[in-house]
């Protein structure tokens, strides 16, 4: 049966302009919230194996946190997420300079991300679409640029986000969704005992500012070997380099898959709740962060949230592939459509 979209007003942020919600209930009475406000994802609410529903995404306590978020809670992130070393790049012959709003790196998109952006949304049959139009040199990116972000959430508990992007120049793409998991609940604290696996051969190492070396590193015999099940835990307790510099994970996997095929990329299970997570994506990479920096006093429901509460599974391009020739490259040609799937599925183990 089609799946029920239920559209409220939820505030007004802080220039007063109105915010929906749209709740997306399927048959069984699961259900994805989501927010005009960054196209983010704000609830997800599915069965553990006790049959008792749980919300297992991170949140703010109103808008305020999302207009201004520096955790990124279930946004839609870019034009180009992840870090760009010192916000320069050089397509075309010619120099652009960012803005940097991680020390002295560019981050997730710069100071006004899409993900502190209002969209205009619609309802179209079981989807709702969040459209944003950017300006050329907004944020110091050339083009003019066209953003689509697509929701549904269907009666097997899957949720697919579609991402499609087009510029009037060259300009840099890879968009991704920020949402931090935790599948014992989002007020049940440490996301350790969580066990992850990786379709994934190899990793990206970073330098002291998150910036990837250049470097394709093997998993194999490291803290970073996911190829199968362990828990988050265990990859810390082992101890690496990377971690130390990250304090965490805050790194991305090579998927082992062929280009823009939808494949089954990373996978995330709790015993506790007996909720898994299994990431279907298009994209290349996915970068897994354990919220290594995570600090919010005023979460949703009171919650209050610190350092691996959640973790991310962030589906997208390599990261500063623009300064990387070695990287296959984010670059979006003019009048060019981005598109990338992914797919989250979730059930009980």
């Amino acid at each position: 049966m089609p799946a029920a979209i239920i559209i409220y007003t939820y505030g007004e942020d802080s220039k007063g302009k109105g915010v929906n919600y749209y709740k997306i209930e399927n048959a069984n009475g699961a259900s994805v919230t989501l927010s005009q406000l960054g196209a983010s994802i704000v609830s997800i609410r599915v069965p553990d194996k006790k049959g008792e529903l749980k919300d297992i995404v991170l949140g703010y306590a109103g808008l305020e946190g999302y207009e201004y978020d520096g955790a990124y809670f279930g946004a839609t992130v870019g034009r180009c997420c992840g870090r760009i070393r010192n916000g320069k790049f050089t397509l075309n012959n010619k120099d652009y300079q960012l803005t940097t709003n991680d020390n002295h790196n560019h981050l997730h998109g710069g100071i006004k991300s899409f993900s502190r952006r209002i969209w205009d949304a619609m309802v179209r049959g079981d989807n709702v679409i969040f459209s944003l139009k950017v300006e050329d040199n907004d944020e110091g990116y050339p083009g003019n640029m066209t953003v689509e972000a697509k929701f549904s959430f269907d009666d097997d508990n899957v949720l697919t986000v579609e991402y499609s992007a087009v510029s009037d120049k060259d300009t840099l793409c890879s968009i991704t969704n920020h949402s931090y998991f935790n599948l014992n609940g989002h007020t049940n604290g440490s996301i350790n005992n969580h066990s992850l696996k990786f379709n994934a051969n190899s990793f990206i190492p970073v330098d002291e500012t998150l910036i990837p070396t250049g470097e394709i590193r093997k998993v194999e015999n490291t803290a970073f070997d996911f190829r199968n099940f362990r828990k988050i835990s265990d990859g810390l307790a082992q101890g690496h380099e990377q971690i130390d510099i990250a304090k965490g994970y805050d790194h991305s996997f090579v998927i082992d898959k062929e280009e823009n095929t939808l494949v089954l990329c990373a996978t995330a299970e709790s015993e506790e709740s007996g909720i898994k997570l299994e990431c279907y994506s298009t994209q290349p990479i996915v970068h897994l962060y354990t919220g290594n920096y995570v600090h919010v006093k005023k979460g949703k429901e009171e919650a209050s949230y610190l350092e691996y509460s959640g973790f991310c599974f962030e589906t997208q391009g390599y990261p500063d592939a623009i300064n990387h020739p070695e990287f296959p490259s984010n670059v979006l040609k003019a009048n060019e459509k981005y598109k990338q799937t992914t797919k989250f599925a979730f059930s009980v183990i």
